[in-house]
């Protein structure tokens, strides 16, 4: 290598380093807490109310000791706190992509964002502005309601803030463990079938029921959730005083574990619980579970 090539490889390795310290410097700004989205630490029990503001929809969720309502319906608590840890996360994984108002309407932080308001006893802890999907994969811009600056944030902040208020409603109608059960009633129409326990087995009109059909009837008492909801309107027209199928299930102290109303309709079949207001859609198959037939509960089903 003569002088000439050795100063043209000490220049180019020269340039190599001011590049990769540019980038290194690049790196730290992007880690500097200066150019994160300052979001305080909440935990579920520092708020009691949480409002997520759309151009067409708003979600009113409110607590009340452990358990959550959206638009005064059971709310799962479970997407609470996941919005929460998605909250948390996003100090973290967020970096900082605008500072003018200017860039606002561009990337959807302006009136056209949702805005997500955490609220104690009518005091605003949070009031964050969620905007269009950001550049990288599953990201979404976001700022602080009355600040310029815009950040990217990383994660499913954006999908969780646009659900509607089903998704966040309790699809949950019952949850019945097997061994508390003593008597089950089944009605279809004017019909009524009971089951009763005697020790391990159970017995339908004085005979041995049959064991695979009672079984699926209690898997199906463990966990009744619903596929959709019933609209306002549509409950309107529902007659549940004369329900086509009912379900009532009794305890060891006589206390009733379930009382569930069903009314059959050209689209599916609805469901009320007993002393709840709203209705559900429930599976055809799901149905057939927990109100079995007297003939497939005594096994003379052909």
């Amino acid at each position: 290598m003569n002088a000439k090539e050795l100063v043209r490889a000490l220049a180019t390795l020269g340039v190599l380093v001011v590049l990769w310290g540019g980038f290194v410097l690049f790196r730290g700004s992007l880690t500097d807490p200066a150019s994160r989205l300052p979001l305080p630490t909440l935990s579920e029990s520092d708020f009691d109310g949480l409002d997520i503001i759309g151009r067409s929809e708003t979600l009113r969720l409110a607590r009340s000791g452990a358990d959550w309502t959206v638009n005064g319906y059971a709310a799962e608590a479970e997407q609470v706190r996941k919005l929460l840890a998605t909250i948390a996360d996003s100090a973290v994984s967020s970096e900082l992509v605008a500072r003018s108002p200017a860039s606002h309407a561009r990337l959807g932080v302006d009136t056209a964002g949702r805005r997500v308001v955490f609220r104690r006893a009518g005091d605003t802890l949070l009031d964050l502005v969620v905007g269009s999907s950001g550049a990288g994969f599953l990201s979404v811009y976001a700022r602080l309601a009355g600040a310029d600056e815009v950040y990217q944030v990383r994660g499913p902040l954006g999908a969780l803030v646009a659900r509607d208020a089903a998704s966040w409603r309790d699809r949950r109608i019952a949850a019945v463990a097997a061994d508390s059960v003593e008597r089950i009633t089944i009605r279809h129409g004017r019909a009524e079938t009971v089951l009763t326990r005697a020790g391990d087995a159970w017995m339908v009109g004085g005979v041995p029921a049959d064991t695979a059909t009672v079984r699926r009837l209690l898997g199906a008492l463990a966990d009744v959730q619903a596929v959709g909801f019933v609209s306002p309107a549509e409950a309107d027209s529902l007659d549940f005083s004369r329900p086509d199928r009912r379900l009532t299930v009794l305890g060891r102290g006589a206390d009733t574990l379930l009382d569930l109303l069903v009314d059959s309709t050209e689209a599916g079949f609805r469901v009320r619980a007993g002393g709840r207001p709203d209705a559900f859609q429930l599976d055809f198959w799901r149905v057939n579970e927990l109100t079995p037939p007297a003939a497939a509960l005594r096994g003379t089903v052909p």
